[in-house]
């Protein structure tokens, strides 16, 4: 599985707290994706920040991403 940081998530979070969340999305198992399901997501706060961690999918990135304005 790759792990793939978008440079908003790089700007905005230390590579700790990114490495952390990477590490609980792949311990939560992720369900196999298909198009009825979408791709799997979860969200992950971290002071007044907002990590986004999800699925590609019919892929194997992970995408690490902070919605920026």
């Amino acid at each position: 599985m790759a792990f793939v940081v978008q440079p908003s998530a790089r700007a905005a979070f230390t590579l700790s707290e990114l490495t952390d969340s990477y590490e609980q999305f792949k311990e939560r198992a992720p369900q196999p994706l298909d198009a009825a399901t979408g791709p799997r997501a979860v969200a992950y706060r971290f002071g007044g920040c907002v990590l986004f961690v999800y699925q590609e999918f019919e892929g194997d990135a992970v995408i690490l991403m902070h919605p920026s304005a």
